[in-house]
């Protein structure tokens, strides 16, 4: 079993978002925000740090964050985690990784989403993601179930009073952020909200015709 775990940051660069080494001071400490670009030295505030390992010959990444010094105890913590297991030692559910905390987790989506999305866009996830930490009670992205996407729907219907194709919007971004810290499965078809889209209404040319007799210049604009 590889033992190997690497620490990389997601940052913004002018080929998109790219997956890139830390450096590693003389101290043998992560040195903050800075990665390794063509083997040079840049220095990056944005994005967050991931850990990367294989298992069962598969890429495994996951976002630890975005302190340097935290990331790279989660670093230490994952290599003593496959040491483990690759000598046959059974871990206790203690012992186990369960990842970020919620509200971490969605800050450093947000941040992915924010150095690469529009600023409408990324306006969007984070409404819908205030109100998901509003509704849901649990601490950990890895606690998350069925039962609190249901009540994460609920809220919106009946606290935050929103109409359906709004709830569906808000349902489908929490989603997505569930999605890319790789949980899925845990919503069905009929869990969504359903709504029913309007349908145009289609103007005659005899009304287009009458409508436009009674407006000025600058109404016709």
């Amino acid at each position: 079993m590889n033992k190997e775990v690497n620490l990389t940051k997601r940052i913004k660069t002018l080929q998109g978002l790219r997956f890139c080494p830390v450096v590693i001071s003389a101290n043998g400490r992560v040195k903050p925000d800075y990665v390794l670009i063509g083997g040079k030295e840049q220095r990056h505030p944005e994005g967050a740090y991931y850990l990367e390992w294989r298992e069962g010959g598969k890429r495994v990444r996951q976002s630890v964050g975005r302190d340097a010094s935290a990331a790279a105890a989660r670093r230490h913590r994952q290599q003593q985690i496959l040491g483990s297991k690759a000598a046959g030692i059974k871990l206790v559910d203690g012992d186990q990784d369960d990842g970020l905390s919620l509200a971490a987790a969605v800050a450093d989506y947000l941040e992915d989403v924010r150095i690469s999305k529009k600023p409408k866009t990324y306006a969007a996830y984070k409404k819908a993601l205030e109100y998901f930490l509003e509704s849901c009670n649990k601490t950990r992205v890895t606690q998350i179930e069925r039962q609190d996407l249901l009540r994460f729907s609920a809220f919106l219907r009946d606290v935050k009073k929103l109409q359906p194709r709004t709830v569906y919007n808000e349902f489908e971004n929490v989603m997505s952020f569930l999605k890319a810290n790789r949980i899925g499965g845990l919503a069905s078809k009929n869990d969504w909200s359903r709504y029913v889209e309007d349908e145009p209404k289609i103007y005659e040319r005899e009304d287009l015709d009458k409508f436009l007799a009674v407006c000025d210049e600058d109404e016709r604009l």
